[in-house]
């Protein structure tokens, strides 16, 4: 299955390498709002560094003798990498002493493993997956080789315009092995009935992720991906509010071309296609005729049908240039991929062991 999404800007001119260390990549949840400081859900926000998201819920569950469903994350965050992210137990009038939490778990990781408490609060909401708005990104590139002169006019040109939203190559495995384990999966034709178990989500996530950015890519090509057509739907800047397209009048325009709203791609799934605009949908369906069979073995399950913004814009961008090496810092909407933006400015090597990547991205 090709992975070879086009670019928007054209290839870029210059090479580097991400994540030479793990401080390369730094990410830090950003929830849009302040816990407000009383109720039964305590909020910890945690820096952590070669701990899996997964892994560290299920410590702290451990130490403070919580069911583990009861400790629940916005997003899952990279493991090799710096990352801040809020965890949130259901405790009730238990007192949690942080700093003795966080030395109980260190105490059972290994030095390239460190957690440290940045914050708690009480809040009366539980934490839910995708709660959080944005992710602030800064991230380090090095041995850059190339033509710099590229690499400046790219960063003005992507703050300035965005980039494409693809899914980063994080949701299709090492290797692609979760689109092939997918397929292999979908080929026994599941039970539309049947709960998935959390491997099962990943590869369907995978697949749809696929399905996503064969035909954003094919209308990167085309140019649709900047256009708004009847019947689309569109979303509006920082938010997760779309609408339908049911007039293209001056003032949709003026906020198309201002960076107001965006156009969004439905997702894979039976009925997708209805839900946008005749000129996307034919586009769509020529990007998925070469799969028709998976995309049938895909349209059996109950699948909800969402929507994504086919662009997405890196917002507060600042740049600096040392030599041979970029620091690039940048905020993204939840479920934006940081290396999405990072492809359109640099052809770059991700030099991290394979073994120990997670998602790179806004989730």
């Amino acid at each position: 299955m090709n992975t070879d999404w086009r670019y928007a800007w054209s290839k870029p001119q210059v090479t580097g390498d991400l994540k030479t260390s793990a401080q390369d990549f730094y990410v830090e949840e950003e929830l849009g709002f302040e816990p407000e400081g009383k109720g039964e859900h305590l909020y910890i926000f945690i820096e952590k560094q070669g701990v899996n998201t997964e892994f560290l819920a299920r410590l702290l569950a451990r130490h403070t003798k919580v069911p583990v469903n009861k400790v629940t994350y916005s997003g899952v965050k990279d493991r090799h990498a710096v990352t801040r992210q809020w965890f949130c137990l259901h405790v009730l009038n238990q007192d949690i002493d942080g700093a003795a939490l966080m030395q109980a778990i260190s105490n059972e990781l290994n030095e390239a493993e460190t957690v440290k408490l940045v914050s708690m609060a009480r809040h009366p909401r539980k934490l839910k997956v995708g709660v959080h708005k944005t992710n602030r990104f800064v991230l380090r590139v090095r041995n850059l080789s190339g033509q710099l002169a590229d690499l400046e006019d790219r960063l003005a040109l992507v703050a300035l315009e965005g980039v494409p939203n693809y899914f980063g190559p994080q949701r299709f495995g090492i290797n692609g092995n979760n689109l092939v384990q997918g397929r292999q999966w979908l080929a026994k034709d599941p039970s539309p009935k049947k709960r998935l178990s959390k491997t099962e989500s990943f590869w369907l996530s995978a697949i749809r992720s696929w399905f996503f950015n064969q035909a954003l890519s094919d209308q990167v090509a085309s140019g649709l991906w900047g256009q708004v057509f009847l019947d689309d739907r569109v979303q509006l800047q920082g938010t997760q509010s779309s609408f339908r397209v049911e007039d293209i009048d001056a003032n949709l325009l003026r906020r198309l071309h201002q960076l107001d709203l965006h156009p969004q791609l439905p997702l894979a799934n039976n009925g997708a296609l209805a839900d946008t605009s005749m000129l996307r949908a034919h586009s769509m369906t020529q990007s998925w005729s070469e799969d028709g069979a998976l995309l049938e073995q895909l349209n059996r399950l109950s699948l909800g049908r969402e929507q994504r913004a086919a662009r997405v814009i890196p917002k507060n961008m600042v740049w600096e240039l040392l030599n041979d090496q970029l620091i690039v810092q940048f905020s993204l909407p939840k479920g934006s991929f940081a290396t999405s933006v990072l492809r359109e400015l640099i052809d770059f090597t991700d030099v991290s062991s394979p073994s120990t990547n997670e998602n790179i991205n806004s989730q």
